[in-house]
């Protein structure tokens, strides 16, 4: 049952309610008082009404407002606006939040903030909730009975703090720090470079990344052709024509505003920029689309590749860009005189017949879409992140960025960008001490499997195979920040038995999560990002440099505190070799200390004479822009040892070779051990696998497609009741899981529409209800990610089904990249009431 919102809001209006009951006859009945019971009833009202004025009045309508700290600071009635960026997604819009009497009251779009321009989703339009949420932790708890137990003690932060140093210290003392795991969730940020700082003045080589495993295909794909460990940003405003392949631009992608706006955007070229969507299911981008094609799932790559075919073959790509810009069109050879296979030569394969056959396009129309791409120009191609979560994703978002540079689309106007960066003054430098120094010469826990994967480093979903086998040595203490692996990876059981080997696992969230409340001995909870000082952090969107803040919007409401202070903290008393990398009194003065650069640098949305005065403009505006966007900059953006876009990754090669001498192997031997291909030129350049997929075709039959949904924020959001109840679109199902098939498929399983449904894989099984969509393909369920909660509060915990118990977690990607979603196979059965 949804909750009201006046049980979620700092401010509930205590109103006369008219009770109201229908007759036997149906008819609504609104009290049916006689008129001699209404006379009555005025004539007490007015006795009563005489005897209250005999003490003190009161307005029945006087809003009821809830105690919260810092209130009393504020006037009678008094109102603040207050700029800060939104933290409920990637994006980082600008947002300005109504504060009335130190509670926050609404939150909306900064119409100054470039990022946004004043708009904003659903996501932060929920922020509020984060804030309020009543299930919130309160403070430091340390276990008191065994894992799992729900029993805790309340500690004051002096005491949680000493209880972690006191391991800390321990391990430093015994001379093993690489003892210590951090498994850290923040993609971007001050608060993940100071966690970075942390484990490199430590002494730990284990600072495992889980929060870029979303994106990942498209980094690794960047960082293989560009030299840019980032993602793209495109330059949506001069575009005249995007091809879509699989995007979820409308839905969790944190370019949906820019994509809207690019709906609604009149170009000087004349009209607004057309949209083409490739993928197997009518989404939301797909149902924003000028045209839709529909086609098999995991064939992307083949498809981007069929149309780069066509402009090569109908000589319509840009000559001049791949002529001064790109290496690897042509055969080449490299230093040692061994001779590489070209983009040219792989192409010939990729014929619009043979993609038809892959994709089920029509020939015609993988044509018809390319020529589309070179006669309007401006024009690109993206990939969506959901679509690159399978074990080719790294190559076909190669196979889309490869198609953008035959489009000559790279750092050019309509095409695709590299982030400017804000110029921010650096960290101060540090020396590792000695015993630092020995830590990190010591292998990470992934070494023994180096193996697994051909390139890149491993993945976040190795780390349980390399906990339970103890090689090289095992984690005594693991520190978890914006994560909640026992929900959120695939595996669950595995996971559950990998952090049950650690003895001391301490959680940042201020959230009771899956993995604080089941395996966390020690929780030191964060603020919210309404509560505390930090950067956005952005993800790439626009290409100018922006730089967005978050401050405080109220006192803290719980005896909470930002894991910023908390490190700092941490660092002061483990002692010298630790605390001289952190030579701030908190965590506010180092964030002065970074954006002073913006300051020195004299230039963008924000230029003063003296600090404070640049300091109070960024407080009030809440973010720093820079100059427009410089085109063209190939010397910045083109950063691979070349110099030039990569059509041949040589990392992906020298990584390659580096992993093969590693296992003594040859370069041949290793790619077909880690991939089954007998070339390994094939996995320097981008290309088309089948999509494999486990278990039994006869016993599940069917495609698993889990995507995430636009109301999908960080940590899921379904402890947010707005966004619980905020519906895919109009007349469809909201608090609960709802997956999509096609009617002609549910109908061999004797499904029907809106009716329960139980999803079965060799893993699990999960039950939601059945929403029958022609517009998907036969032999496909599509299933949205962030429900079914095991714990996360009240309104998370047992509404809807958690896809990702259903996934094998056995499908990788060997060149890293994304955690791997794709290739499922599952069968469904009609469920019960």
């Amino acid at each position: 049952m949804a909750p009201l919102l006046q049980d979620l809001m700092p401010f509930h209006l205590e109103a006369p309610i008219m009770k109201m009951h229908r007759d036997q006859d149906g008819s609504l009945d609104k009290g049916g008082a006689t008129r001699r019971e209404l006379l009555r009833a005025a004539g007490a009202a007015g006795f009563g009404a005489a005897l209250a004025g005999c003490g003190e009045e009161r307005d029945e309508f006087e809003p009821n407002k809830p105690e919260v700290p810092g209130a009393g600071g504020w006037a009678l009635g008094e109102e603040r606006q207050i700029a800060t960026a939104c933290g409920q997604c990637e994006a980082g819009c600008g947002v300005v939040a109504r504060v009335l009497e130190g509670r926050v009251l609404h939150i909306a779009g900064n119409t100054s903030c470039p990022i946004n321009r004043g708009g904003i989703g659903p996501r932060g339009l929920s922020g509020p909730q984060v804030l309020y949420d009543p299930d919130r932790i309160p403070g430091p708890l340390v276990l008191d009975g065994p894992r799992g137990s729900g029993r805790w003690r309340k500690l004051t932060w002096d005491e949680g703090l000493a209880m972690l140093v006191e391991r800390l210290a321990g391990l430093r003392e015994a001379g093993t720090p690489e003892r210590l795991g951090i498994l850290l969730g923040r993609e971007r940020g001050f608060v993940r470079e100071f966690w970075q700082r942390f484990a490199a003045a430590y002494g730990t080589p284990n600072l495992i990344d889980a929060g870029r495993t979303n994106d990942g295909a498209q980094i690794a794909a960047m960082r293989a052709m560009q030299g840019i460990s980032e993602l793209p940003a495109y330059d949506w405003e001069n575009t005249r024509l995007v091809v879509s392949l699989g995007s979820d631009v409308l839905d969790a992608s944190c370019q949906n505003l820019h994509f809207a706006r690019l709906r609604r955007h009149d170009h000087e070229l004349g009209g607004r920029a057309t949209i083409l969507h490739i993928g197997p299911v009518l989404s939301r981008t797909a149902m924003d689309a000028d045209e839709w094609i529909q086609t098999e799932p995991g064939t992307n790559a083949a498809f981007a590749l069929g149309l780069a075919h066509v402009l090569v073959r109908d000589d319509l790509f840009d000559h001049e860009f791949v002529a001064t810009h790109c290496l690897g069109f042509e055969p080449y050879e490299d230093a040692t005189g061994r001779k590489h296979l070209g983009l040219r030569e792989l192409l010939e394969r990729y014929t619009p017949e043979y993609v038809g056959q892959l994709t089920g396009a029509t020939p015609e129309k993988i044509v018809d879409v390319a020529r589309c791409l070179a006669e309007v120009r401006p024009s690109l191609a993206i990939a969506g992140s959901d679509e690159l979560k399978s074990p080719s994703g790294v190559q076909t978002a190669m196979a889309v960025h490869a198609l953008n540079a035959l489009l000559g689309a790279i750092d050019r106007p309509g095409g695709l960008l590299v982030q400017a960066s804000a110029p921010l003054a650096d960290w101060s430098e540090f020396e590792p001490d000695e015993l630092a120094e020995e830590g990190l010469d010591r292998e990470p826990v992934f070494a023994g499997l180096v193996g697994t994967s051909a390139v890149a480093a491993p993945q976040l979903d190795l780390l349980p195979e390399a906990l339970l086998s103890g090689k090289p040595y095992r984690f005594d203490t693991f520190l978890l920040d914006t994560t909640n692996p026992l929900y959120s990876r695939a595996g669950q059981d595995l996971w559950r038995r990998a952090l049950e080997s650690i003895p001391f696992l301490v959680s940042f969230s201020p959230f009771m999560d899956e993995t604080t409340e089941e395996l966390a001995d020690l929780i030191l909870p964060d603020d919210t990002w309404l509560e505390r000082m930090e950067d956005s952090a952005s993800a790439p969107s626009l290409g100018r440099a922006v730089f967005g803040m978050r401050q405080p919007l109220v006192e803290r409401l719980l005896d909470t505190r930002s894991t910023g202070d908390v490190i700092l903290s941490l660092a002061s008393e483990l002692g010298e070799g630790v605390g001289e990398a952190f030579p701030f009194k908190d965590f506010r003065s180092a964030f002065k200390k970074r954006v002073v650069g913006l300051y020195k640098a004299k230039t963008g949305s924000i230029v003063e004479s003296k600090g404070s005065a640049f300091l109070k403009r960024l407080y009030a505006e809440g973010f720093w822009s820079g100059e427009a966007y410089e085109f063209e900059d190939y010397e910045r953006v083109l950063a691979t040892d070349s110099g030039r876009f990569e059509f041949f990754s040589n990392r992906i090669w020298e990584e390659l070779e580096a992993r093969a001498e590693a296992v003594g192997q040859t370069i041949e031997e290793y790619a077909r051990a880690v991939a089954g291909v007998d070339d390994p030129d094939l996995l320097c350049l981008p290309g088309h696998r089948e999509l494999p997929l486990t278990a039994d075709a006869e016993a599940f039959p069917l495609l698993l497609l889990p995507y995430r949904p636009h109301t999908f924020a960080r940590g899921s959001g379904a402890n947010l009741p707005w966004l619980a109840g905020l519906a895919p679109w109009h007349g469809r199902k909201a608090w609960g899981t709802e997956v999509e098939l096609h009617p002609e498929t549910a109908a061999k399983y004797g499904i029907e529409h809106g009716r329960p449904i139980e999803l079965v894989s060799p893993m699990a099984v999960v039950r939601a209800s059945a929403y029958l969509n022609p517009g998907i393909r036969r032999g496909v369920v599509r299933a949205p990610l962030g429900g079914g909660h095991r714990a996360f509060g009240r309104f998370a915990k047992g509404v809807g089904a958690n896809v990702m118990e259903l996934i094998e977690p056995g499908l990788r990607d060997p060149l890293g990249g994304s955690s791997v979603l794709h290739g499922t196979r599952i069968t469904i059965r009609r469920g019960t009431v």
